[in-house]
């Protein structure tokens, strides 16, 4: 018994030996990590401490250097002392460069060398730094700082006589190809309405210029956009102009409208390169256009035409009774416009907008109102403008003779004007202008009455004139008439009858 008592006794002791181990490492445990935790705070400390003595050098080192990408006026001064940006500051005075951007991307360039320029720094310079001064570094450390100076901080001088000289010089002032401004427009190119785009002038003005070149150089720009700053005269009016496109918009409506005049066999057409010089568009009060016409534009036209297609005052040629050709080159039978009446279809031809072929000469009641005198027919080359009824008088054979159709229906001798005693009777192509009968004629010195007058010039005509002895011969050298072609009186009253107001007369 006692031997396994012994022997139990040993198995015991470890047991509660292991137990109490056991309790003694769980002990241990707390002990430990407070050591930890207290380990970490101070290196906590230590780097909190390191922090801000870094922040606090760097605050100091930026109270007297200026931050990274610090600009003043365009010079990079970043990391430097005020000493060391006032010596850039005035080193690159002394190499300076204005550029001038000019028109077709030209450019010039004037040298700070070369106009004396030279940077004074004021004692103000200094106060640039407290804007970084206490914790302000911080916050704009990550900013772009571009500083301009005020006025007086730095003064760049220059020479006034040597930069007006360089100015004076410059291509832009006198260039050697000049372009004056112009404002986009519309014009006619190959028969089109077509947007001309405008043009900036290319000549300085040189206020203006010599204004912008000194502020350039007092804050060191290193260029000038001459049109971005206004320099050149500038147009009103651009290629994109609302105004300017409704306006093409309405011209374009008459790009192919055409009026058509006929004279005889001579058209005459006017299209957009005549109607284009008439044509303008007037705004109206909701800002739409509506096409407007140039009257006085018209009018010009209008006289050049009749200059043109007019012929009463144009040498004509007459086929006599002999079957010569006689030239005349005075009276009024032919065809003239009325002008007035002219300008007022056109203009209204042209607001329709539409293309038209009118017959000025076919001899209908529309077309005889576009004249204030016209002939039997139209012709301005030859023979065929008086037709084949008309009246003939010589002045040599004394004779006058009427053609209807071509056939002598009457004829007889006559007694015309005196010429010894300055009546001769008007040579030239008439028209007979009225006719009446009976009729009193009056003149310086006489009044008298006869059964038949028949108007071809002013105040002469044919007349019946039963005073006269005979007819013919030389009767009118001494006993002539005031200017009229006296008639026997049966001979006046058969013309009277067969004649009609317009009808071609040729004396010659």
């Amino acid at each position: 018994m006692s031997t396994y008592k012994t022997r139990s006794m040993p198995k015991s002791r470890p047991k509660t030996k292991t137990k109490a181990k056991t309790k003694t490492k769980a002990r241990s445990k707390p002990k430990h990590a407070s050591q930890h935790s207290y380990g970490g705070l101070i290196a906590f400390i230590v780097i909190l401490v390191l922090l801000v003595a870094a922040y606090g050098a760097a605050g100091f080192y930026f109270s007297q250097h200026f931050l990274p990408g610090t600009t003043i006026n365009n010079t990079d001064v970043s990391l430097m002392s005020l000493d060391q940006a006032k010596g850039v500051l005035i080193d690159s005075s002394k190499n300076y460069k204005l550029t001038l951007v000019e028109q077709d991307f030209n450019k010039e360039v004037i040298n700070g060398s070369d106009v004396g320029i030279n940077a004074v720094v004021s004692d103000s310079f200094d106060d640039l730094l407290d804007i970084q001064s206490g914790l302000m570094w911080a916050l704009n450390i990550l900013e772009n700082n571009d500083i301009t100076l005020d006025e007086g901080v730095i003064t760049y001088n220059y020479d006034d006589e040597l930069l007006e000289g360089v100015i004076d010089e410059l291509e832009c002032v006198d260039p050697q190809y000049p372009i004056q401004v112009k404002n986009a427009e519309i014009v006619l190119s190959d028969g089109k309405f077509v947007i001309s785009p405008e043009s900036v002038g290319n000549v300085a003005h040189r206020d203006e210029l010599d204004k912008a070149i000194k502020a350039a150089i007092v804050s060191q720009t290193e260029s000038i956009d001459l049109e971005a700053e206004g320099i050149y005269d500038m147009p009103e009016i651009y290629s994109d102009d609302p105004d300017l496109l409704s306006q093409k918009a309405l011209y374009d409506e008459i790009n192919d409208m055409v009026i058509t005049l006929k004279f005889g066999s001579k058209n005459v057409p006017i299209g957009v390169k005549t109607t284009s010089s008439w044509i303008k568009s007037d705004k109206q009060s909701d800002g739409s256009y509506q096409l407007g016409v140039n009257d006085k534009k018209i009018q010009e036209y209008v006289k050049n035409l009749a200059n043109t297609y007019d012929t009463y005052d144009k040498t004509k040629f007459f086929n006599s009774h002999a079957g010569n050709v006689i030239e005349i080159t005075t009276g009024d039978y032919g065809w003239m416009l009325d002008q007035e009446y002219v300008v007022e279809q056109l203009h209204a031809l042209v607001l329709k907008k539409q293309s038209v072929t009118i017959d000025l000469t076919d001899g209908s009641e529309e077309s005889n109102k576009w004249w204030y005198r016209k002939a039997v027919a139209y012709d301005t080359e030859g023979s065929g403008y008086y037709g084949n009824t008309y009246a003939e008088v010589s002045i040599a054979e004394q004779h006058m003779w009427l053609y209807q159709n071509g056939v002598v229906t009457l004829e007889t001798d006559v007694v015309t004007g005196n010429p010894n005693l300055g009546n001769s009777t008007p040579q030239g192509a008439f028209r007979i202008r009225y006719h009446q009968a009976p009729a009193t004629l009056r003149g310086p010195g006489y009044v008298t009455e006869v059964a038949y007058w028949m108007v071809f010039a002013d105040d002469v005509g044919f007349h019946d004139a039963t005073w006269q002895p005979y007819f013919g011969g030389s009767l009118y050298l001494s006993n002539g008439s005031h200017g009229c072609v006296n008639m026997p009186l049966g001979k006046a009253g058969e013309l009277y009858g067969l004649i009609y107001d317009g009808m071609p007369v040729f004396v010659y």
